[in-house]
Formats: structure tokens, sequence, C-alpha cells
């Protein structure tokens, strides 16, 4: 997909002609769900800026959107008992995918196929808990999950029951990239705030790197405002 955006950046007609052609004939065999994320925002980053001619950009849509519905067809089988590495690589490219639909701005079908993909890997009883995080914060972003029912999913997914390997990947994958959210969500700041009570001191030390990653997103005035929250909502309790 990056060779076909390059051959036609170069205004390349021939190349882009023989890399469109391989690139149609290769999705039409692929079930590898991080082949195809990995696909998406190339061939999105060549519709949205307008570097294909009017026949090659028809021809793009239509695997772009093929490509996007089987990726959603193959997430929530893809997203089921990953290690560590592997589940790093699929939220990667689940993040980048759905920037680029985003950015596409997709049929109502396309996006209903995607999405739908999200909420079966959140439902996956075998999910890895952090495609699961990352799962919810996606269809959170997208409007599909509301602030209340967010909160309610999370204080579950953090539940003292919960174990803490699951509910710390759970954690990272919602949060790794909207920490900012904590700053102005009460609903969600509380939930997260419950399960940090929640750990015993050792949990909590062993916990440690994986706070200083999701917060590393903030700034220091972001950082200083969550604090301030933080600290409003402990003086609001009796």
């Amino acid at each position: 997909a990056a060779l076909v955006q390059g051959a036609i950046t170069a205004n390349l007609s021939e190349a882009s002609t023989a890399g469109l052609a391989t690139l149609e004939e290769r999705a039409a065999r692929s079930s590898e769900c991080l082949e195809i994320l990995a696909s998406v925002p190339p061939l999105a980053d060549i519709i949205r800026y307008g570097e294909a001619r009017k026949t090659e950009t028809a021809r793009l849509s239509g695997l772009l959107e093929r490509l996007i519905v089987e990726g959603g067809i193959a997430l929530p089988y893809a997203a089921r008992d990953l290690d560590a590495q592997a589940s790093t690589a699929l939220v990667g490219a689940m993040r980048k995918a759905d920037e680029a639909i985003k950015l596409v701005e997709s049929e109502q079908d396309v996006l209903d196929a995607w999405r739908n993909g999200l909420a079966a890997v959140l439902d996956g009883s075998r999910s890895t808990a952090l495609v699961a995080g990352c799962a919810a914060h996606l269809l959170y972003e997208a409007g599909h999950l509301s602030a209340e029912a967010a909160a309610g999913l999370i204080a579950r997914r953090l539940s003292p029951g919960t174990p803490v390997a699951e509910a710390a990947g759970f954690f990272e994958g919602f949060f790794s990239t909207a920490g900012q959210r904590l700053i102005y969500d009460e609903g969600l700041r509380g939930a997260v705030d419950a399960w940090l009570k929640s750990l015993d001191e050792d949990a909590f030390i062993a916990h440690l790197p994986l706070l200083r990653r999701v917060f590393s997103h903030l700034d220091s005035m972001e950082r200083r405002r969550l604090i301030e929250a933080v600290l409003g909502r402990a003086r609001r309790l009796p």
C-alpha cells in the first residue's frame, strides 16, 4: 500500500497501475487482520489529499472500503489470547486505521462494519485486555459509548474481582492516548480512582511504570489540572 502511494505521488502511471492490481489481488486473499489494517492509512492518505487521478480514486475508494469492512470482521478473532508484543502491535494498527477511517469520511455502512468489529472485541470473552481497552476508547471517541456507559464499563473492568494484570491492560488500552479525559470527565476519573484505591501497596508500586506511561502524554499544565481535579473531588467526599 505504501509503495502504491509512493508511485501515485511520483506520477508513475505504469507502476501505480501495476501496484493497484497487486494490492487488489493481495487484499482478496488476505485474512491477516494486522496486514489489512496496516494498508488502510496509506490508501486513505492518497484519497484524502487528492494525489490520485479520478479513475484511480474510484478504484482506491472501493478497495479501501472493502479493506475496512474486512478489517472489522477479522478484528474480534485477531484480538484473542495475544501476548504483550502482538497486542501492542494490534493496538497501534487499530489506532492508525481508525484515524484514517475518520479522515476519509467513509460511508455509514462502512463505519458501522468497523465499529461493530470494535464492539465485538469489547464484548469478546477471549479478547486481550489491552486490545479491548483500545476498542472501548475508540468507540467512546466516536460517540458509540456514552460517558456514563464508559464509566460503568471501566468500573467493572477495574473492579477488585478482576485480575490486576487484566485490569492494568484494559486501563492502558483505554487511557494511553486519552489521559487528558480524566481532567474533565468525573465519571471516568472516579472509576480509575476507585481502582487505584483498591490496589494493595505491592500492586500499586508494580503499576507505577504503567501510570507513568499513560500520564506521560500530559503536559505540565494538564498534569496540574488533573491533580486539582482529583483533590477537588477528594475534598467533596465526607
